[in-house]
């Protein structure tokens, strides 16, 4: 791999494992706020609860990003699903975050398999693995679109037909 291979392997690593210090807290304030509070006070509280975050991730981002490829796997499936849930609030409930979550996720591992220097059973469990815990996470991300949309009414209620 080259250099700007490898750099842009850094660049996801580093948005994979650096994004979850600064949104936990963030979406934790901002709902907490949200609801104690109300919104006037909201853009101040949020902001400073980056802070926290920030930290975190100039003291151990570069460890995290270094050893990303020795991780434990519970650990990385648990940041899989925050991000999946993250992807499905930032795309307004159409799953195709998911769909480039489970992308990345065969890329990674693969670079693991190739890290590790897995003989070909190995590398094609480990593949198996992945592919049926992407697929799993994309059918609940999907299952939770589905009932949110029929609790929510948002079926329907949102269509409008311009003759009627």
């Amino acid at each position: 791999m080259g250099k700007i291979g490898r750099a842009f392997e850094v660049l996801i690593l580093g948005m994979f494992f650096g994004l979850v210090p600064l949104a936990a807290p963030f979406i934790a304030t901002f709902l907490f706020t949200g609801i104690a509070f109300g919104t006037k006070v909201l853009g101040p509280w949020t902001l400073w609860s980056l802070l926290p975050g920030l930290l975190i991730d100039i003291a151990f981002l570069k460890k995290w990003v270094r050893n990303a490829y020795t991780i434990n796997t519970k650990i990385l499936a648990v940041l899989y699903v925050f991000h999946s849930i993250c992807a499905l609030g930032f795309f307004m409930g159409v799953p195709i975050g998911d769909i480039f979550l489970g992308i990345l996720a065969g890329i990674y591992a693969a670079r693991k398999m190739d890290f590790m220097g897995a003989d070909e059973e190995k590398r094609n469990q480990n593949f198996k693995k992945t592919a049926k815990f992407t697929a799993a996470v994309m059918v609940l991300i999907c299952c939770l679109i589905t009932l949110w949309a029929i609790a929510g009414e948002m079926i329907g209620s949102r269509f409008e037909t311009p003759y009627v």
